[in-house]
């Protein structure tokens, strides 16, 4: 059991860090984002094609985070920006077009075989209390960790982490204090990019590199920024941890039938008691 939470955790945390980008994206600009898990796969076939280049490791997660966070600001500045403030049906389905453009650019460019990725941590047992636990997953929760960790001091303790915040909590009041919000609009695309490509190197190890990689990942990613609260950040990971524990748990002691069913049926037990999530606030708004 020791072994499958861990292991749950890990997976988890790679789903919290896709619902993270999402949040980001919706609290910052009210667009709901379909293309988060394919343009986190183009930034895992863009490291992919620099190690089969010959670069370094190191330089390629290097350049792979650069890549990520400029392509995030790209689709914002030249698509984005004119859905932003329209109806929520209206830039959702730009961003499905995305989804399925991206889609057809990666198998284009690099084909529909799946391509082994080497991971950023050893798959070499480590025996903690009696419990064998991969390095991988033990790496992957260290970075989920550190990462969490760094936005947090990013949102508290800097002067661009505030002004994000108050142009997400109100952007009318935010451009009248002085904030740029498109320059921050930009931002929150290029942050949750970024964020985005993280996950794609910890996950491509784990599910081989494909074009369709990320659309099993993306049903529990939003199945996380749901259940924690789509207007939570901190949330989106908890709810992601709680999928991941479920779903491993689930196939473990019950059925690998009921593993892909049962996080969607704890979410919705959760929603049904909490329909706000985990951790987000009620909003009410003064006519």
């Amino acid at each position: 059991m020791g072994q499958m939470i861990v292991s749950g955790i890990a997976l988890g945390a790679i789903y919290g860090l896709v619902a993270l980008g999402i949040v980001l994206i919706f609290k910052a600009t009210g667009v709901l984002n379909f293309a988060q898990g394919e343009s986190i796969m183009l930034s895992t076939f863009v490291a992919f094609s620099l190690l089969k280049w010959g670069v370094p490791y190191w330089l390629v997660v290097i350049l792979t985070l650069v890549a990520g966070t400029a392509f995030g600001m790209l689709i914002e500045r030249l698509i984005i920006r004119r859905f932003v403030g329209k109806p929520l049906l209206v830039s959702g389905i730009a961003t499905l077009g995305l989804f399925l453009l991206f889609g057809d650019v990666a198998v284009w460019v690099w084909g529909k075989d799946p391509h082994e990725f080497p991971g950023l941590f050893s798959q070499k047992p480590i025996d903690i209390g009696g419990v064998a636990i991969s390095a991988a997953d033990l790496g992957i929760v260290g970075v989920a960790a550190v990462l969490a960790g760094a936005l947090f001091a990013f949102f508290r303790f800097t002067r661009l982490g505030i002004a994000m915040q108050a142009c997400m909590e109100n952007p009318v009041a935010a451009q009248l204090m002085g904030i740029p919000n498109r320059r921050i609009y930009a931002l929150a695309w290029g942050l949750s990019h970024l964020i985005g490509a993280v996950a794609g190197l910890l996950i491509a190890p784990v599910t081989f590199l494909h074009f369709t990689m990320m659309q099993h990942v993306l049903h529990y990613a939003f199945a996380a920024a749901v259940l924690g609260g789509i207007f939570s950040l901190p949330g989106s990971l908890i709810g992601g941890i709680v999928i991941g524990i479920t779903a491993n748990l689930t196939g473990a002691y019950v059925s690998s039938a009921w593993k892909e069913v049962m996080p969607f049926l704890v979410m919705l037990a959760i929603l049904i008691v909490r329909p706000h999530g985990l951790l987000a606030r009620r909003h009410t708004k003064k006519v």
